[in-house]
């Protein structure tokens, strides 16, 4: 079983956003937007705002939760933040299972989809962090709840998102199993793309699974098209920039590769705060791309760059962050006499 890039999607930078939206009114689709440009510190306030005068609402509630996660996710800090997020995501999904016996249809509906998600972002935090099993016996509780959920609504695509991710790892996973469906894999795929038409946030999030997922099956332009058109309805988005980044690398495109890095490297520091792990993974794309382009004086360059940086120590310590700087050294290790 893997968990991977359940996550709500994003833009770029915007200023004054939290003055777009008049003083003491609160809209989801505020949240949203706020959410999708990246601005996590005003979603949280927007929506702590709201909740210390409506503490009863749910959705609020959850998407507190679902910022969080987001969050953790874009920066890949959640070996820094893990045991906060589950506490405060177990904490919600209390009060939320508290008040789920009390409702009734639609929004007895919802409410377990929130439950079912927020299992989901455990599941995934857990599983990001080595807690396999754990993270397993997370997965199955949400998947159950999300099935029920697109049981009682089918028009619910939201909960598809979910049950397609667990149908396809766990097919991928355990597919050698007697009991696991031949068909898992696709069906998961199939629903998938179903929730690529849910509502914001959520058809964000399906696509960016379905990216992931395209590339595991090294379909390389199916994602790389999935992702511009993300790009092309908002562009600087740093989840699909990275997407088109790394399909860029891999399929040997290094002139592209090396635009992208290039634009992803300046979104990187320019983000409140810096995104660190994208821009190290910015570079370990430059200084890959130069190499592969035969140019060693531009890779040595990009790599004495990188790791002459004074990246914050909390961030070193971040595995991706980690990885990458290794290959970079790998790279500037096979041409020790050259000196420019």
């Amino acid at each position: 079983m893997a968990c991977r890039q359940i996550v709500i999607i994003i833009a770029l930078i915007i200023s004054s956003a939290i003055q777009a939206f008049p003083a003491g009114e609160f809209s989801y689709s505020a949240v949203e937007t706020l959410l999708i440009q990246q601005d996590y510190r005003a979603a949280k306030e927007l929506l702590d705002l709201h909740l210390q005068a409506s503490p009863e609402d749910n959705e609020a509630l959850y998407l507190r939760m679902a910022v969080e996660q987001t969050e953790l996710l874009d920066y890949e800090s959640y070996h820094l933040h893990r045991e906060q997020f589950i506490k405060t995501a177990d904490s919600i999904r209390m009060v939320l299972s508290g008040r789920l016996e009390k409702l009734s249809g639609r929004d007895s509906v919802l409410c377990l989809l929130y439950i079912g998600n927020i299992y989901g972002g455990i599941s995934l935090i857990k599983a990001k962090t080595g807690s396999w099993f754990s993270a397993l016996k997370s997965s199955l509780k949400s998947v159950g709840m999300l099935k029920e959920v697109a049981q009682r609504d089918s028009a619910m695509y939201a909960a598809l998102l979910g049950i397609g991710v667990f149908h396809y790892y766990l097919s991928k996973s355990f597919g050698w199993l007697p009991f696991i469906d031949a068909d898992s894999e696709k069906k998961g795929i199939c629903e998938i793309k179903k929730a690529t038409c849910a509502p914001s946030p959520y058809n964000f999030a399906a696509k960016n699974s379905l990216c992931w997922i395209l590339i595991d099956k090294k379909q390389y332009d199916s994602a790389d098209s999935v992702a511009l058109s993300v790009l092309e309805e908002t562009p600087g988005n740093t989840m699909f920039l990275r997407i088109r980044c790394l399909i860029a690398l891999w399929s040997g495109h290094y002139d592209q590769a090396l635009m992208l890095g290039l634009k992803l490297s300046e979104v990187s520091l320019i983000r409140h705060p810096v995104n660190w792990s994208d821009y190290v993974m910015s570079y370990y794309v430059l200084t890959s791309s130069y190499d592969g382009l035969g140019k060693v004086k531009e890779a040595l360059a990009a790599a004495d760059h990188i790791l002459g940086v004074k990246i914050p120590p909390e961030f070193r310590t971040i595995p991706p962050v980690k990885k990458n700087i290794k290959r970079i050294i790998v790279i500037k290790s096979k041409y020790p006499d050259k000196s420019f």
